[in-house]
Protein backbone atom coordinates (compact mmCIF):
# COMPACT_ATOMS: atom_id res chain seq x y z
CA UNK A 1 0.00 0.00 0.00
CA UNK A 2 1.05 3.36 -0.53
CA UNK A 3 3.95 1.65 -3.40
CA UNK A 4 2.00 3.10 -6.46
CA UNK A 5 0.17 6.64 -8.13
CA UNK A 6 -3.39 5.19 -6.64
CA UNK A 7 -2.83 4.25 -3.22
CA UNK A 8 -1.83 5.88 -0.19
CA UNK A 9 -0.82 5.13 3.26
CA UNK A 10 -0.13 5.81 7.08
CA UNK A 11 2.60 3.59 8.88
CA UNK A 12 2.21 3.89 12.29
CA UNK A 13 5.08 2.91 14.56
CA UNK A 14 5.36 3.05 18.41
CA UNK A 15 7.48 5.71 17.44
CA UNK A 16 6.55 7.64 14.20
CA UNK A 17 4.26 8.18 11.69
CA UNK A 18 5.48 7.90 8.20
CA UNK A 19 3.14 8.66 4.95
CA UNK A 20 3.59 6.75 2.00
CA UNK A 21 2.45 7.72 -1.85
CA UNK A 22 3.71 6.61 -5.08
CA UNK A 23 6.18 4.58 -3.66
CA UNK A 24 7.42 8.33 -2.20
CA UNK A 25 7.55 8.90 1.97
CA UNK A 26 7.54 11.56 4.25
CA UNK A 27 7.86 11.18 7.56
CA UNK A 28 5.14 12.99 10.27
CA UNK A 29 7.04 14.75 13.20
CA UNK A 30 4.44 14.32 15.79
CA UNK A 31 4.01 11.79 18.90
CA UNK A 32 2.10 8.49 17.31
CA UNK A 33 -1.17 8.41 19.59
CA UNK A 34 -3.17 4.76 19.83
CA UNK A 35 -6.21 5.95 17.36
CA UNK A 36 -5.93 7.41 14.08
CA UNK A 37 -8.73 9.35 12.19
CA UNK A 38 -9.43 8.79 8.24
CA UNK A 39 -11.62 11.55 6.34
CA UNK A 40 -12.28 11.26 2.93
CA UNK A 41 -14.70 13.52 0.88
CA UNK A 42 -14.13 11.91 -2.71
CA UNK A 43 -16.34 14.82 -4.50
CA UNK A 44 -13.90 17.27 -3.10
CA UNK A 45 -10.86 15.17 -3.73
CA UNK A 46 -9.95 14.82 -0.56
CA UNK A 47 -8.46 12.54 1.94
CA UNK A 48 -7.23 13.32 5.61
CA UNK A 49 -5.62 11.38 8.49
CA UNK A 50 -5.27 12.45 11.73
CA UNK A 51 -4.60 11.90 15.42
CA UNK A 52 -7.45 11.24 17.54
CA UNK A 53 -7.40 12.00 21.51
CA UNK A 54 -9.21 14.37 23.55
CA UNK A 55 -8.51 16.47 19.81
CA UNK A 56 -8.23 15.92 16.46
CA UNK A 57 -4.91 16.56 14.77
CA UNK A 58 -4.20 16.40 11.06
CA UNK A 59 -1.53 13.72 10.49
CA UNK A 60 -1.67 14.28 6.57
CA UNK A 61 -3.99 15.53 4.04
CA UNK A 62 -3.91 14.39 0.30
CA UNK A 63 -5.82 16.51 -2.41
CA UNK A 64 -6.21 14.72 -5.54
CA UNK A 65 -9.24 14.19 -8.15
CA UNK A 66 -10.04 10.41 -7.59
CA UNK A 67 -11.55 9.24 -10.43
CA UNK A 68 -12.39 5.50 -9.76
CA UNK A 69 -13.84 4.05 -6.21
CA UNK A 70 -11.69 3.78 -3.11
CA UNK A 71 -11.25 0.93 -0.99
CA UNK A 72 -9.77 1.15 2.25
CA UNK A 73 -7.37 -1.62 3.26
CA UNK A 74 -5.35 -2.66 6.44
CA UNK A 75 -2.46 -4.11 7.59
CA UNK A 76 -1.62 -4.89 11.04
CA UNK A 77 1.90 -5.74 11.77
CA UNK A 78 2.04 -7.15 15.53
CA UNK A 79 -0.13 -9.88 16.91
CA UNK A 80 -0.91 -7.17 20.25
CA UNK A 81 -1.83 -4.98 17.28
CA UNK A 82 -5.96 -4.23 16.31
CA UNK A 83 -7.72 -2.56 14.01
CA UNK A 84 -10.85 -1.13 15.16
CA UNK A 85 -13.83 0.26 12.89
CA UNK A 86 -15.97 2.93 14.31
CA UNK A 87 -19.11 5.24 12.98
CA UNK A 88 -18.56 8.83 13.77
CA UNK A 89 -20.77 10.53 16.12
Amino acid sequence: MGANAKSWSLCCSPSSYTFWHNNGRIKVPLPPSSRIGVYLDHRAGTLSFYSVSDTMTLLHRVQTTFTQPLYPAFRVWSCSSSVKLCGLG
